[in-house]
């Protein structure tokens, strides 16, 4: 891997903490396939101290963009100046352009990093019942992705009633034809998504129990950093799993893509 010298640009990745994030094995690499001197960093950032960091490192020609992750998306798509379709749905941001003019546009590529996913693994059937777990920023993207892909019957999970009620009634606005539930139950499901940071640290419970999933359920959980004690339970049981580096290989390209528009 070449390394970084003064004419390198970097993609910043904030998240707090950030020692779980493996993302510039990925990153990195594609980006030298693509002919590009970038690299991305991770950075650990106090949620209090995010507006600062974003407006001082946007002033460096040196920075291409940024990388939102946990806990940051909501509070990025607030900083943002312009946001893309997906964003304004979901109320988050993953991914930051710097224009010329200083404006921060933002877009989330969760949804579409995971559907071009789960289409590759087989694994998004329309007719099926998909349950995700999880209704923050990844779970909201996912949620609209899937349903937006032509996924007829949903279920959503999360431990808070609030954003999990708020995220149904977006949904039953846009899409008043799905078949939106709210209660918990897996026996119908042919896709179990696990949106949430359980599964980071060893020492997490499962997200749910894998003993629940039908015989022939997938399995996809958005987890990059390790092979969870969730993805080693549901594969044990014979169940398809696919995990989150997946995900972040099919958001590379539609993450550099929108960092590549910006006319800096």
């Amino acid at each position: 891997m070449k390394l970084p010298t003064g004419a390198t640009r970097t993609v910043f990745i904030f998240a707090h903490p950030a020692g779980h994030v493996a993302a510039p094995r990925y990153y990195t690499p594609y980006f030298e396939e693509q002919g590009l001197d970038w690299h991305l960093v991770p950075m650990d950032v106090e949620p209090k101290h995010l507006a600062e960091t974003i407006r001082a490192l946007a002033k460096s020609p040196s920075t291409a963009g940024f990388n939102l992750t946990m806990p940051h998306k909501p509070a990025a798509f607030e900083l943002c100046d312009e946001v893309g379709p997906a964003a304004k749905f979901e109320g988050v941001v993953n991914t930051i352009r710097l224009e010329a003019s200083g404006k921060l546009v933002g877009e989330s590529f969760d949804g579409g990093g995971f559907l071009n996913a789960a289409r590759e693994a087989g694994i998004f059937d329309p007719e099926r019942r998909t349950v995700v777990i999880g209704a923050g920023g990844a779970g909201r993207a996912i949620c609209h992705a899937l349903v937006a892909a032509g996924l007829k019957r949903l279920r959503i999970l999360n431990e808070v009633p609030g954003p999990v009620e708020a995220l149904a009634a977006k949904l039953r606005g846009q899409f008043p034809d799905l078949d939106l539930s709210l209660e918990e139950r897996f026996d119908d499901a042919g896709l179990c998504v696990n949106a949430t940071s359980l599964g980071l640290r060893v020492t997490d419970a499962l997200p749910m129990d894998p003993a629940k999933l039908p015989g022939d359920c997938a399995v996809f959980d958005i987890i990059a950093a390790r092979r969870t004690g969730f993805m080693e339970a549901c594969a044990a049981r014979g169940l398809k799993v696919v995990d989150g580096v997946a995900m972040i290989r099919h958001q590379l390209p539609l993450q550099t893509a929108f960092w590549r528009a910006s006319i800096l």
